[in-house]
């Protein structure tokens, strides 16, 4: 049998030449005539079967379509039926000849197998459930620096750069900006925006990073640009994705009025710091595509997003250079009994800016005062009645900042 015949097919492609030899030598070549049957509805067996030639037919319980699988189509490039038990029927179509292979032959030699793919992974760890798989995954991924992580977009790491180096260039900085006129055009709106607002309307880029000044130019590119990273193909993980996106602005937003009245905060890098508190969600939704099951039971996305995304959001962080604030913020954002030394920390910003968030009713707000965090944030006798009531009275600017974000 020819060896580059093999390899078309998923599983065996991943195998060397010599562990495919090693693979015919251990398997078997059937040859099928029309109506006999190769697996039988119900059975759970040992077995894995490519089509290597003719027709099969899969035929489900009464009442539902036979289908037929011909050699050589993209179906018949993968094992045939794997569930266990078997949910159809097989038989042959037309004069056929299958390869039969033992399960645990196969998935010994794909661990010895010199690439590596979402498919091998799934095979080897099939009798665990997919969330467990997807954890070992990443884990797996995390451990050997392959763990694929959402990039910062160019524009905002390029401006980043910039300011970061002392960039103190206003025309400089401006044409960065205008490499993206969708930035350029979300940085004249927010110069303009009842926020930041002066005495006339600016129409440069130019302009706007003089008003801004060039911290809050870095933060806000930023900002605008995150929004680039909160994708994924699945129209299930979209809705989940945009309601995470949905989700950051809010945070994003309180946090930004809050910060405004603390002392030692700065707002634009607490409004980031808002946006990015789940990042980490961002790439388990990415690998979660890879595990349909996981996909459709939304319980079970849920729990291994809040398993998973506190340690990787950090290691998200640091990739794109963040200060350690910043990383902190992510890791602690929902550890309702943060606790460290020192001045308020924009950690225990996002902390009650979620608190605040969640805590709608009068009852559950007077639970505010006994966290640690916003006793940090409000070091005075302040009570989170009274929090209520400033964040009430900044209505208008915490919807400013909204549309900012959404813009």
């Amino acid at each position: 049998m020819d060896i580059a015949e093999l390899k078309k097919f998923e599983f065996l492609r991943h195998l060397t030449d010599e562990q495919l030899i090693l693979l015919l030598n251990a398997g078997e070549v059937k040859k099928l005539k029309p109506g006999d049957q190769l697996i039988k509805a119900g059975d759970s067996d040992g077995w894995e079967f490519f089509l290597l030639a003719g027709e099969v037919d899969l035929i489900p319980p009464a009442g539902h379509p036979v289908h037929t699988v011909p050699a050589h189509s993209p179906e018949a490039m993968h094992a045939l039926v794997r569930e266990q038990p078997r949910p159809v029927n097989v038989v042959a179509h037309s004069p056929a000849a299958v390869l039969k292979i033992g399960r645990e032959a196969l998935k010994e030699l794909l661990r010895q197998a010199p690439t590596d793919s979402y498919e091998v992974r799934k095979a080897l760890r099939e009798d665990q459930p997919e969330n467990k798989q997807l954890l070992l995954d990443i884990y797996a991924d995390l451990r050997n620096n392959k763990l694929v992580l959402p990039s910062l977009p160019e524009v905002a790491v390029r401006i980043r750069r910039l300011i970061d180096e002392g960039t103190n260039s206003a025309k400089k900085i401006s044409q960065a900006v205008n490499t993206d006129p969708a930035i350029a055009a979300k940085l004249i709106k927010a110069a303009n925006s009842p926020l930041f607002r002066g005495t006339k309307e600016f129409e440069t880029s130019s302009q706007a990073i003089v008003r801004l000044g060039m911290q809050t130019t870095k933060q806000l590119v930023t900002s605008f640009t995150v929004k680039e990273l909160f994708k994924v193909k699945s129209n299930v993980l979209k809705k989940r994705m945009d309601a995470l996106w949905q989700h950051s602005i809010e945070i994003a937003s309180i946090c930004f009025v809050l910060a405004r009245h603390t002392r030692g905060l700065d707002p634009d890098q607490g409004l980031l710091a808002g946006l990015l508190h789940d990042i980490g969600v961002v790439p388990i939704l990415m690998y979660a595509e890879e595990y349909p099951n996981l996909v459709n039971d939304p319980q079970l996305l849920e729990k291994t997003i809040k398993d998973l995304k506190i340690e990787l959001g950090p290691v998200i962080l640091k990739r794109w250079s963040f200060n350690e604030e910043m990383v902190v913020a992510a890791q602690h954002s929902e550890n309702w009994r943060y606790q460290h030394d020192g001045e308020v920390d924009f950690a225990d910003l996002v902390i009650v800016a979620h608190l605040h968030q969640l805590m709608s009713n009068e009852e559950k707000a007077s639970q505010l005062d006994k966290v640690p965090a916003f006793r940090r944030l409000f070091p005075t006798e302040m009570t989170a009645k009274q929090l209520v009531q400033i964040m009430e009275e900044a209505k208008s600017q915490l919807e400013e900042t909204r549309q900012l974000l959404v813009a």
